[in-house]
């Protein structure tokens, strides 16, 4: 079983991935998650939807534990 930081940091992996398709590199400091740039929050609902569709994980679960 993964933990909570475990499921968060794929989470943000597969964002900066995402942002990364769309060229744009992403600092380790950027929170997907909490970011009202539009683009950037999309990133963390595309991975969020990978996470529940591939592990039936919701990323935002981890953050509410």
């Amino acid at each position: 079983m993964r933990t909570d930081q475990e499921i968060r940091t794929q989470t943000w992996d597969l964002a900066a991935r995402f942002y990364k398709l769309m060229g744009n590199d992403a600092p380790s400091t950027l929170s997907f998650r909490e970011s009202s740039h539009p683009q950037e929050r999309l990133m963390w609902e595309m991975a969020r939807e990978a996470q529940i569709l591939l592990t039936d994980t919701d990323p935002d679960d981890a953050f509410d534990e």
